[in-house]
């Protein structure tokens, strides 16, 4: 190999080590970086309320524990949530049922959305 030829092959070799201790030192330099200040915090904007308390992507599990004799309502460990006709879906063993086919003591899987009034509403109930 003449000299010619193994230029590239150096530069090559000085330029990936100047990468990996570039990085290095930027990695370090991010880490010892302090908080920001407390105006900049202040001054970004904030989220709407209903986007922060959005949990609807949330799988919860537990047992019912009363249902609402209209079928309007269900209780899962002591919290009521609504069922709203046409927008809750019940599945069982991944098949649509009719949300009557619950019942007290069934150990459900479900995604919640804001509901109509103070409590959540039910959007999806999976059930064994």
């Amino acid at each position: 190999m003449n000299c010619s030829q193994s230029r590239p092959l150096r530069a090559l070799i000085v330029a990936a080590l100047g990468l990996g201790l570039c990085s290095l030192s930027l990695a370090i330099r991010l880490e010892n970086a302090g908080a920001p200040a407390a105006s900049a915090v202040l001054r970004t904007p904030q989220q709407a309320a209903t986007a922060q308390a959005d949990e609807s992507a949330s799988l919860r599990h537990g047992v019912i524990t009363a249902l609402d004799e209209r079928g309007a309502r269900l209780q899962v460990q002591g919290i009521w949530l609504e069922v709203v006709a046409g927008k809750t879906q019940v599945l069982r063993n991944g098949e649509p049922v009719k949300v009557d086919t619950l019942k007290v003591g069934d150990a459900i899987k479900f995604t919640v959305a804001p509901g109509t009034t103070e409590t959540q509403a039910v959007r999806v109930i999976y059930a064994p």
